[in-house]
């Protein structure tokens, strides 16, 4: 397993996995436009090749 910075191309498959939790009621649902627009926020494990985790880390500068 690797542990990578999110690309454009791992969208779909970010979106399936936290939908895919979001509808058990386990976390919120996300737009697919709402990755898009964050991507550079996002980290993925990947098993071979295969997205099976992500996370995000937003910093708010107040």
């Amino acid at each position: 397993m690797n542990v990578d910075r999110a690309k454009v191309s791992d969208a779909t498959a970010m979106h399936q996995l936290i939908n895919h939790f979001a509808d058990k009621g386990e976390m919120l649902p996300r737009a697919l436009s709402e990755i898009y627009e964050n991507i550079r926020d996002y980290f993925v494990i990947r098993d071979d090749g295969q997205v099976v985790a992500c996370i995000a880390l937003h910093v708010n500068w107040l």
